[in-house]
């Protein structure tokens, strides 16, 4: 039985599209149902920040000066902690279930700079860990786009973050992006 193009055209399609539907539907839940931790971000170069309607992301935490930067930063899983309702990265493991002896587990990597302590003339310069978990931009419209912008822009090496994203760990370990909370306001994916 010989099948004419058409028809197999129209089963490829339709075998792509629900393909993509289970895709969509699968990373819907592993978000939904993932530990929800929040992560401080930085501003990037105010030239690059915004690339049509999205914002790049910088997952940035500061270490102030007496703080050492964790150890483990180029392993495959990252360990954070829980610090004052925000979570930082305390070090790096080979596997899941060392990183699991440390904090709560996530696939990833950070790089470190240690704080620089004060000299004469020079003050003390906080350091900083930047996680690579793979989210580094969150797609929004370019009016609240702008808005992240300047918070970013503004924020000062000696404040609080205003901005963190919010970032879902799902139970394979890897982190997903769930949203941004800006100046306590909440702006989460909406893919639909």
């Amino acid at each position: 039985m010989k099948v004419n193009a058409g028809p197999r055209i129209l089963l490829v399609a339709g075998a792509c599209a629900l393909s993509l539907i289970g895709l969509v539907v699968s990373e819907g839940l592993a978000r939904e149902g993932g530990q929800e931790v929040l992560l401080p971000i930085e501003a990037v170069d105010p030239r690059s920040l915004l690339q049509g309607h999205y914002v790049l992301l910088n997952l940035t935490q500061r270490l102030e000066p007496g703080e050492t930067c964790p150890a483990g930063g180029d392993l495959e899983w990252i360990a954070l902690r829980e610090e004052n309702g925000v979570y930082v990265a305390v070090g790096g493991a080979d596997s899941r279930e060392q990183a699991q002896l440390l904090g709560l587990p996530v696939k990833g990597t950070f790089a470190c700079q240690e704080p620089s302590p004060a000299a004469a003339d020079v003050e003390a310069m906080p350091g900083w860990v930047r996680l690579d978990l793979g989210v580094d931009r969150f797609h929004i419209n370019q009016t609240d786009a702008l808005r992240i912008e300047r918070v970013l822009s503004e924020q000062r090496v000696d404040e609080p973050a205003r901005a963190h994203a919010i970032v879902s760990i799902g139970r394979d370990g890897r982190g997903r992006l769930r949203g941004l909370m800006v100046d306590g306001e909440r702006l989460e994916l909406d893919w639909l």
